[in-house]
């Protein structure tokens, strides 16, 4: 049982590491303040991706949607990109979800106007999406 446990805990710690490197990897901030001070001051809306550790589904939006290059180079055009993990971010309410992965695009000017998009989304589904 105590091996079971400790697995557990060290795939759980591994997925826990990585939306941080995915976030370094393709230039997405990490906290929600810097994000909008940075979409202020660019006048772009916010693109905001919430998982979790434990979500096998934020695992393939990230690589199966999220890294493809032309998809990637979409979103940093028109938007910040955001992403944060909803186990360790402090978050307003309105941003509160069950549901993981959940895609907000937030207005820079008023962040209380948004578009909430949940579930995983296919690379073609996703880029219809956030097409401008």
């Amino acid at each position: 049982m105590k091996k079971l446990l400790l697995i557990a805990l060290l795939v759980t710690l591994s997925f826990a590491q990585s939306y941080k490197e995915f976030a370094k990897k393709y230039g997405y901030e990490t906290v929600y303040s810097v994000a909008l001070a940075k979409a202020k001051k660019a006048q772009k809306p916010i693109l905001m991706i919430q998982v979790t550790n434990y979500c096998p589904w934020c695992r393939k939006l990230e690589k199966k949607v999220l890294a493809k290059e032309k998809i990637n180079t979409n979103i940093h055009k028109y938007y910040i990109p955001l992403i944060l993990n909803k186990d360790e971010a402090v978050l307003p309410k309105r941003f509160a979800t069950p549901i993981v992965p959940v895609t907000y695009i937030i207005d820079y000017k008023d962040d209380t106007k948004f578009t909430k998009i949940m579930g995983y989304k296919s690379k073609e589904d996703f880029a219809h999406l956030i097409k401008k």
